[in-house]
């Protein structure tokens, strides 16, 4: 398949979605960092039941697939990618109820508001996920979380497809959570809807807590609109003492100059070590591959610490390993 052809999908699965096939789409217009070539088919799916259908006919044709949701911890090669790229956004805040406080929603959620909606209805348990870019469905995978809250403390249960597209359900046990990791992210099973468990909680509160919240990130990060990132580049440090508090990645960065450092158009943000910015216009993701590399070697020499990667590539990225999707 050349980099101008679509794939031959079966003419029933556009008919059944409604989902028209675009070849070529610029992955920079896909994630966050706003970087990366094209990727050889795009079909942006809305509904959680279309992506049961759309991976059982990918499943049959052997096309080579992936799902995304906003792709905001996703760094894009410059060559784009050769395959089918599904992506899952613009879903409806709004869940069903399922009683006892339980609450289900489309995993294509944007997560803001479903934050939003909770706060709104007087919900707490989301308070900590303010101001975190992305889906629901991809801060699930990826186990978001902030200030010791992460997605498994207020997940229930998980419903999705699995490589034939088959509907399955998962239970946090069998999502095999760890920090800022999951067994999601092999994509063996694709996330269409999320249960989440949440608490009574008093609004004011709440909005209270939201706009604290919003205000501590405001002044931390940075507006990726306007200074495009990912957020928090390499994950925190596993607690090494009784108080069992994880130590920040980015104390060990500033030690080291990170905020100093700039590899072609990618650097540091000035207002914290731990996010790489695409400080210029022809900024690749090359840069910040190579900016993200020479980093961990600084802080290893300074500190000997290994710093290990919260964002993942998909692609071939010089001076990394190219694996056949995320990696």
């Amino acid at each position: 398949m050349s980099s101008a052809e679509l794939p031959e999908l079966d003419p029933a699965l556009i008919q059944k979605t409604g989902i028209t096939p675009r070849a070529n789409v610029p992955l920079s217009q896909l994630g966050s960092f706003q970087l990366g070539g094209p990727v050889s088919c795009l079909l942006e799916c809305h509904e959680p039941a279309s992506l049961g259908e759309i991976r059982s006919v990918l499943h049959d044709q052997k096309q080579p697939s992936l799902l995304i949701g906003e792709g905001s911890n996703l760094l894009f090669s410059d060559e784009g990618w050769r395959g089918v790229l599904v992506r899952f956004t613009a879903g409806d805040p709004v869940p069903e109820d399922e009683g006892q406080g339980k609450w289900r929603f489309a995993a294509s959620a944007n997560l803001q508001e479903v934050v939003d909606w909770a706060t709104l209805n007087g919900w707490a348990g989301l308070e900590a996920f303010n101001g975190i870019p992305g889906t629901l469905g991809g801060a699930v995978v990826g186990n978001a979380g902030a200030w010791g809250v992460q997605m498994e403390h207020v997940l229930c249960e998980v419903h999705g497809f699995d490589t034939r597209g088959a509907l399955k359900k998962c239970s946090v046990a069998e999502c095999g959570f760890s920090y800022r990791n999951s067994n999601l992210k092999s994509g063996e099973f694709w996330v269409s809807e999320v249960i989440l468990q949440l608490e009574s909680g008093e609004k004011t509160f709440l909005e209270n807590e939201r706009k604290r919240i919003l205000d501590l990130r405001k002044a931390r990060h940075p507006d990726w609109e306007k200074e495009p990132c990912i957020g928090s580049f390499f994950k925190n440090l596993e607690p090494s003492s009784a108080a069992e508090r994880r130590q920040a990645a980015g104390f060990f960065l500033e030690q080291a100059g990170a905020k100093n450092c700039q590899v072609g158009g990618a650097g540091v943000y000035a207002g914290h070590a731990n996010i790489l910015v695409k400080k210029e216009k022809n900024c690749l993701a090359a840069d910040v591959a190579k900016l993200a590399r020479e980093l961990q070697v600084a802080v290893k020499e300074m500190h000997g610490i290994d710093l290990e990667r919260e964002v993942r590539y998909l692609g071939f990225i010089p001076g990394e390993k190219a694996g056949p999707g995320f990696y």
